[in-house]
């Protein structure tokens, strides 16, 4: 029995979506920032952190999950079946993505009318990512996949998430959320303290050097520790709203220390340091928890956002065709006079726009397929 009424309404959430079309908004916006010079720096410095989307999608995942495995865990086979389901919500795109991005790479050479250069699509960076565990793979890590990074901490998330929720369950029971937040904060001093190991011991070696500064996006900022505290917010989340546990500020004071964290943690983002691998990800993860509390209380719905968030994760694997590729070659054929502040614009747009168009046909031809593929393969079990 659900005490609660929350868990069974889940797939009725519309704020879940809200959040989802939130994320790759902000992915899509660093992407397209990027891209465009002269823009003033407080501009840029929030298109910088737009990368921080990845982190709310993975806020959202974790608590989305928890709904999803409480619902379901009492049925036969239920831990087999959880690991079917997310390996086909997540692998058919993946994998056309990994054709689609290997077959794009010399073409884009031989539009340009450039040599092309040794290519980063080798037997075992394609396999690694083929297997999923490509997360803990420097060379494969996010080389075959624009973006692939995510996926592999996605994945790397999914594979523990039973017995993370098993824990979890028990930690509540003993203690309350207190430790559920004891949790968190043992996650983030396991991510330090492996972070400085490899400072003090490993720095010398091939694999990590040029990987361990924030400004080339490095593996070790990359890996499935760094970016565990994030998921364990969004199940300590999920674990809050399911028991009800009262939140002791008003909605007006949550948001504004959500504005207070997430302009604190932009700033923290923009002093480049190597110590700033460790916090930031689970400081905006703090600061989206508060987002998605505000729109669970206010059961927040929009419909353009809704519509974004249920075909986002399609948009993501599909934006860097525009974002990477054409775009920058349509600014480049504008005005150079255009102001920056307009050229931001359009690219936003436009990129999101054509990503979306893309996304609708992937999500129903290859996504949706792919889900009851791994429901008919469960039925029969």
């Amino acid at each position: 029995m659900n005490k609660t009424g929350i868990v069974s309404s889940a797939d009725n959430l519309e704020y879940i979506d809200v959040v989802r079309g939130i994320a790759i908004l902000l992915v899509i916006l660093i992407h397209t920032s990027k891209e465009i010079n002269g823009l003033p720096e407080w501009i840029f410095a929030i298109g910088d952190y737009g990368q921080m989307g990845v982190q709310l999608f993975f806020i959202v995942s974790a608590y989305t999950l928890c709904f999803s495995y409480t619902r379901r865990k009492q049925e036969d086979k239920a831990l087999i079946s959880f690991f079917i389901r997310r390996f086909f919500r997540i692998a058919p795109l993946y994998y056309l993505a990994i054709i689609g991005y290997f077959l794009s790479e010399p073409l884009t050479y031989i539009l340009a009318k450039n040599r092309m250069p040794y290519s980063q699509y080798n037997f075992e960076s394609i396999a690694a990512n083929i297997l999923f565990i490509h997360g803990f793979v420097i060379s494969a890590n996010n080389n075959v996949v624009p973006g692939g990074w995510s996926i592999g901490a996605e994945m790397a998330f999914y594979l523990v998430f039973p017995m993370l929720f098993t824990l979890f369950s028990w930690a509540y029971k003993q203690r309350g959320m207190i430790a559920l937040y004891g949790l968190v904060g043992f996650s983030v001093l396991l991510n330090i303290t492996i972070q400085w190991t490899i400072r003090e011991f490993f720095l010398f070696m091939e694999p990590f050097q040029g990987r361990m500064t924030i400004e080339s996006n490095p593996f070790i900022y990359w890996n499935f520790i760094n970016q565990l505290p994030v998921f364990l917010i969004g199940m300590t989340i999920f674990f809050s709203h399911q028991n009800r546990v009262v939140v002791i500020f008003s909605i007006p004071i949550q948001i504004e220390i959500f504005i207070f964290l997430t302009t604190i943690s932009v700033k923290i983002f923009q002093y480049k340091q190597d110590l700033v691998l460790m916090f930031i990800p689970v400081c905006a993860g703090i600061s989206f928890g508060f987002l998605l509390n505000i729109l669970q209380e206010l059961k927040y719905s929009n419909r353009l956002l809704e519509g974004i968030g249920q075909v986002s994760y399609s948009m993501y694997i599909v934006h860097f065709i525009f974002a990477l590729y054409l775009a920058p070659k349509a600014i480049d054929k504008l005005p150079k006079t255009i102001d920056p502040h307009l050229l931001l614009l359009f690219s936003f747009i436009s990129v999101t726009s054509l990503t979306f168009l893309v996304a609708i046909f992937t999500q129903k031809y290859i996504e949706a397929p792919g889900i009851r593929l791994g429901k008919i393969i469960i039925s029969r079990l």
